[in-house]
């Protein structure tokens, strides 16, 4: 489902920002962009997310702007291996004649002198889940904000399909009562006598052949079952994708038996109204 959410915290240390966006997918598809020092809690934060999330093409950015006097790393001397370099450039000079030429910036590019440590970050981390914590919290309440005006979308397109059904379903009588005399009217045409018992029966196989009263009950039930689903409190994407191709396959049997303009006219609006559904319904967890 499409939806957007974004937070931020501030803390001593400086400012971490959240942006979430997520649109439609047919899986749980997770991205997350967070600076370097935070990578250790990515696992933690996948884990946050797939406890609230099920589907969807998720994109997380995580931001830090620290402060002008933080910073993230410690740098220590190592005293011990300066005072032996030191001692060394100190004992080559008099031993050779030579000018002491290593300088203090020198002796502080020398691999292991200068360690670097980083600063504890425990205060900083626990602030990131609190932040993502925060940002699922806002993403879950503009996904229920957009989910309740497709509800509303979906229960009028249901109800639409609901009136189509029983527009076609009131039909039926009178596309029997045309279909029957039709075959008198060409049996009159031809000028010979039908055994009436006979008759009925070759009707009988043509009224069946065009019989969409299964269809119309099937195509009931499935539009109650579509509503019912769309009460449910969880995810409902799928089972609704499953309710549109049977709804759609019930439309084209009733076009493939349609015996008169209005009965074809209302199996395309059917499936014009089934194909918007389904357009909706991609977007739905």
């Amino acid at each position: 489902m499409t939806a957007f959410a974004a937070h931020e915290v501030v803390s001593d240390l400086g400012k971490l920002s959240c942006e979430i966006k997520t649109v439609n997918q047919r899986f749980l598809d997770l991205t997350i962009k967070a600076p370097e020092f935070l990578r250790p809690l990515e696992n933690q934060f996948r884990k946050l997310f797939n406890q609230h999330l099920s589907r969807g093409k998720v994109s997380v950015f995580i931001r830090f702007f620290p402060n002008e006097s933080v910073s993230l790393t410690q740098l220590n001397v190592n005293k011990a291996l300066l005072s032996q370099l030191v001692d060394q450039a100190n004992q080559i000079s008099n031993e050779h004649g030579l000018s002491q030429t290593m300088g203090t910036a020198e002796l502080m590019t020398w691999p292991e002198v200068m360690i670097q440590q980083p600063t504890d970050l425990s205060v900083l981390n626990q602030t990131a889940i609190e932040l993502i914590n925060t940002s699922i919290e806002r993403l879950k309440e503009s996904r229920l904000r957009e989910g309740q005006a497709m509800y509303d979308v979906l229960s009028e397109k249901a109800n639409s399909m609901a009136t189509l059904t029983q527009d076609i379903r009131t039909e039926v009588p009178a596309i029997n009562e045309f279909l029957a005399n039709k075959l008198r009217t060409k049996l009159a045409d031809l000028d010979v006598e039908v055994n009436p018992e006979r008759f009925e029966q070759e009707l009988a196989i043509q009224l069946q052949k065009i019989d969409i009263t299964e269809e119309l009950d099937r195509l009931d039930a499935h539009v109650i079952e579509f509503n019912r689903v769309l009460e449910l409190n969880e995810p409902v994407g799928r089972r609704l994708d499953f309710l549109v191709q049977e709804l759609n396959r019930e439309s084209n049997t009733i076009g493939s038996k349609s015996a008169s303009i209005s009965t074809s006219n209302a199996s395309i609006d059917l499936k014009v109204i089934i194909e918007q559904i389904r357009e909706q319904i991609q977007n739905i967890e």
